[in-house]
């Protein structure tokens, strides 16, 4: 069980863990934990959400349901989609938007990314009270998410030539999290959405490959940014085509 409260604490506010114990193997190891807590995480999510809409309007429902998605994960995969692109907001080659998303400081296209998928997740979010077969959808999304870094990490090389915490993950992960990782979200999606959850999977196979050589192609591989901005990516993808399947 360490490995999984290692991963917990990393991946949420839950202090969980300690940080002195932790070794670069104990990170690496902890990733095949992280479907099973982007799952917990949805399942509060859902809660929250059924709660909510029978206390709010179904939009202040959803925006609360959001900001405590935000809350939970610390924003972690958010500051790595504003770095990711901001980095993709200058011009320059790699080693350039490399050093970009190194700054600690946000710049326009960061805040611009973002608030438009927050302001997405809420709006899908509140679409989901059209119909009650929607609503498992928001335990499916984060699970989604951290499956996709845990295949971002597996299928890429470290795009940086020095250290940074993202090598410890993209180095240390191997093919059998990835097929762990695969496993869990067809077997918890058949639980929750039946058979349609063959269909996502292959919708959100496609969109990492495309997601993955644009990596490549603009970044030379993975980092810890690219892996938040590849989970927030997901988790939108599967709040929005999601209602599409189970029609």
């Amino acid at each position: 069980m360490k490995h999984f409260f290692q991963a917990l604490r990393f991946l949420t506010v839950f202090p969980l863990g300690k940080d002195e114990d932790l070794t670069a193997d104990d990170l690496a190891a902890s990733t095949i934990y992280y479907p099973v807590v982007g799952a917990l995480i949805g399942l509060l999510l859902f809660v929250c959400w059924q709660w909510g809409r029978t206390v709010w309007p179904i939009f202040l429902a959803s925006a609360l349901t959001v900001t405590l998605w935000v809350w939970l994960t610390a924003g972690l995969h958010l500051d790595g989609l504003m770095d990711t692109f901001d980095g993709l907001g200058v011009r320059g080659d790699i080693e350039r938007r490399l050093a970009v998303m190194r700054d600690s400081r946000v710049g326009a296209f960061g805040v611009q990314s973002a608030v438009l998928l927050i302001f997405l997740k809420i709006a899908a979010v509140s679409a989901l009270a059209a119909n009650p077969a929607y609503y498992p959808v928001l335990i499916l999304a984060p699970l989604a998410g951290r499956t996709a870094m845990l295949a971002l990490m597996s299928t890429c090389s470290y795009a940086r030539a020095g250290e940074g915490l993202g090598r410890v993950f993209v180095v240390g992960a191997g093919r059998w999290h990835l097929a762990a990782a695969v496993l869990f979200f067809i077997f918890l999606g058949l639980l929750v959405v039946g058979t349609s959850i063959l269909l996502l999977f292959l919708l959100q196979a496609v969109i990492l490959f495309l997601l993955r050589n644009f990596f490549l192609n603009n970044f030379g591989g993975a980092t810890g940014d690219l892996l938040g901005a590849a989970c927030e990516l997901h988790e939108l993808s599967v709040l929005i085509l999601m209602p599409f399947i189970l029609l």
